[in-house]
């Protein structure tokens, strides 16, 4: 049994006429990301607390049977709010962008004169990557940790985000709003904050759903406060579940089968909507969309491939029989591996892959019994369903006018080939493997990543050794593993693995990105400046890659050409503080202090944690002649990070000039303690001859000559 007895079995209380007078209605979209469905006390698991989720399913309409269409977040994300497949709005992997033709429930809401604001928790949402469309209020506001340099995700805790989205709602109360709010903690690693880390302890997964759920109960709440939750269509659901070791799939994006696609949903509204309402028929997260705006009294938009499932919620009559497109070919563009696309109905499981896949959905729900060769005419005729749906979709798999990241040539071709259904051939037509017999070599590469990130860098670059020599075209393994041999201080290494993927074309624009940053801080300027041009002209949308070619642009003194690549990264991410951090060093550079100070400004407003803004903030100061406002900047940059080389020398020199010999002398012996000795060989070696100077000087109680130094920006 899948679901809580009380579920099934309890009399609708409430049972109001779905109706909607036009516009009365606000909206609130709630996806928890990672969420298995049966991880939840309302859809029958016992083993956590989830009291939020299950009162907001008892008292409106839970879906059984809700089907997410790929197992990853942006591109799930993007059928949730487009009401269109993959297929249709172009994005197929994290790191995408979304074609400007789509349309999305947030500009039509938008157009209706409707407040919109979304609040994300994790990068994969971020604006850049185009979700942001029709939202007046587009909160990813996660600090500078940079996803080049830095290969974890940037996150933020639900707490965090709960507390934007209830202030934004407290002041928009009295407008009609639609309001999106994304929690992110499921996804791995688990890490749950006390006290769900204790009382979950060796299950951090469901530490991480219970914590997700307090922080739910506390936004309802407010809701009630501000008496506005009969005035709101509340929806909840997931981007995708959680493999947990079945099917040997860890985490999640590789395989489609049910523990990574099937999702909650829950409809929600005490004036329009029945309470304890259980629905088993199969939907799928593309029938949000219209369903929503059916709800609140708005025609859905046509040329939508979802669906209004209002009919069901009214029960007045049946759906026609929903067939399910389901995918994931993130493996085929970062590991080289077959694409896997199937269809899923209520009954059934078709998977298109080297070893094609059917399971009785009925009798065999964890699909344990791959009975394909029991069931032929099954599979022939789900088969041919599958090459219609893909057939008859609106847009091909590559839309005309579509902008995604890492649409490389190479990927082109790769996407284009799933215009088709290829089924056995794909393995003997191009090489790929059969992700079924990768798995194992995918849980390496995860648990070397672990390793990496909790500091066994030995052990993961072992790891990672093994991998590549198992698949030398591994395209992610390159890219991690030169980013381990960086975190090992072996910058050589990084790079000459860099290059060996590059000379075998087992690349992506983040991996030629990486390499590119890595030139640039070895000091061949040259060298980075060509391997990043070249990625910013084939994959315009890459962020990172505009601004590392800034600052390589910087380092050879082209100014205007600096300036020029950090406002093509802000275009793209207007939230993105080290980049506006570096526009201020152009300023700067450039003499033009007052623009200086307001792009530091900005900067810190996006990350009041960014030691570097404070520290050229306080630079510009200086050169304005505001000494005070300069030392409260450079003492504010330090205390956020006591190692900034830049800040230390700063602080040594401005000491020095105001006569504090003492102070001086102290910051000068931190910066030759801290500092880089490959980055800063020249001024260690000029501070170390102040030092001594100053010793002298200190002893002796007389003024040492003041060197020529220039400030420090980075």
């Amino acid at each position: 049994m899948l679901f809580c007895s009380f579920v099934l079995t309890v009399f609708l209380a409430r049972t109001p006429s779905i109706q909607a007078e036009e516009g009365n209605l606000n909206l609130l979209i709630i996806t928890v990301d990672t969420l298995r469905a049966d991880h939840t006390g309302i859809y029958g698991y016992d083993r956590v607390r989830t009291p939020n989720i299950d009162n907001l399913g008892q008292n409106g309409v839970i879906f059984t049977h809700a089907i997410s269409h790929v197992p990853l977040t942006l591109p799930s994300h993007c059928s949730l709010f487009t009401g269109n497949l993959p297929l249709h709005h172009g994005v197929r992997d994290n790191g995408y962008r979304l074609p400007d033709f789509n349309v999305t429930l947030a500009e039509i809401l938008k157009k209706k004169d409707y407040r919109t604001a979304a609040f994300v928790g994790a990068f994969p949402l971020d604006s850049r990557f185009g979700l942001n469309k029709g939202f007046d209020v587009y909160d990813d506001s996660y600090g500078s940790t940079n996803p080049v340099r830095d290969l974890s995700f940037i996150e933020r805790k639900a707490e965090e985000v709960n507390d934007r989205a209830i202030r934004w709602i407290t002041e928009n109360k009295e407008d009609r709003f639609f309001v999106w709010i994304h929690y992110f903690d499921p996804h791995a690693p688990y890490e749950p904050p006390p006290p769900f880390d204790h009382e979950y302890a060796g299950r951090e997964y469901d530490g991480e759903i219970a914590y997700s759920d307090r922080i739910l109960g506390e936004l309802l709440e407010k809701l009630d406060l501000l008496e506005l939750t009969e005035k709101t269509l509340i929806v909840l659901t997931s981007d995708h579940g959680e493999g947990l070791g079945e099917h040997k799939e860890k985490t999640h994006g590789i395989f489609i089968y049910d523990s990574t696609l099937r999702v909650p949903l829950i409809f929600s509204n005490p004036k329009i909507l029945p309470e304890n309402k259980v629905i088993s028929d199969q939907i799928a997260l593309i029938d949000i969309m219209p369903t929503a705006l059916d709800l609140m009294g708005w025609n859905p938009i046509p040329k939508t491939e979802g669906r209004s499932l209002k009919p069901l919620l009214s029960g007045k009559k049946p759906l026609p029989r929903q067939i399910c497109y389901i995918e994931s070919v993130a493996a085929m563009l970062d590991r080289n591996w077959a694409p896997l696309q199937g269809i899923r109905t209520k009954e059934w499981k078709y998977i298109d892959a080297p070893a094609p896949e059917l399971y009785d959905l009925q009798r065999d729900p964890k699909e344990n019994n791959n009975i394909i060769d029991e069931k032929p005419d099954v599979a022939k005729r789900l088969k041919q369903d599958l090459q219609n749906m893909i057939v008859n979709s609106s847009m091909t798999p590559v839309p005309r006018g579509a902008s995604e990241s890492k649409m490389d040539e190479d990927t082109r071709k790769k996407l284009r080939s799933l215009g088709y259904v290829s089924g056995r051939n794909i393995g003997g037509e191009t090489g790929w493997k059969d992700p079924k017999a990768m798995i194992e070599l995918d849980n390496l590469f995860n648990d070397a990543i672990i390793a990496s990130e909790t500091g066994n860098m030995d052990k993961a670059s072992r790891m990672y050794d093994e991998v590549l020599r198992d698949q030398p075209d591994f395209i992610l393994a390159y890219e991690y593993a030169a980013y381990n041999y960086y975190k090992m201080g072996k910058i050589a290494d990084a790079i000459a693995l860099l290059e060996r993927a590059v000379d075998r074309n087992a690349t992506n624009p983040s991996l030629l990105a990486r390499l590119g940053l890595y030139y640039q801080e070895i000091g061949k300027i040259k060298e980075s400046i060509e391997i990043l041009e070249r990625v910013v002209e084939e994959d315009n949308p890459h962020a990172e890659a505009f601004n590392y070619l800034g600052v390589s642009y910087f380092k050879k003194g082209r100014i205007d050409d600096a300036i020029s690549s950090f406002e093509h990264s802000l275009a793209l991410d207007t939230n993105y503080p080290m980049a506006r951090n570096n526009l201020g060093n152009c300023y700067l550079a450039q003499k033009n202090y007052d623009l200086a100070v307001e792009e530091y400004k900005k900067a810190i407003a996006e990350d009041d944690r960014l030691a570097s803004a404070f520290n050229g903030l306080a630079v510009a100061y200086y050169r304005l002649g505001s000494v005070d406002d300069a030392l409260r900047n450079w003492e504010a940059s330090h205390a956020i990070d006591p190692g900034q080389a830049d800040t230390l020398y700063n602080l040594g020199r401005v000491h020095l000039r105001l006569g504090h010999k003492q102070k001086a002398l102290d910051y000068f012996t931190l910066f030759v303690e801290k500092a880089p000795p490959q980055a800063y060989e020249n001024d260690i070696q000029e501070v170390k001859q102040v030092i001594e100077r100053l010793k002298k000087e200190l002893r002796e109680q007389c003024s040492p000559a003041e060197p020529r130094y220039e400030w420090k920006t980075q």
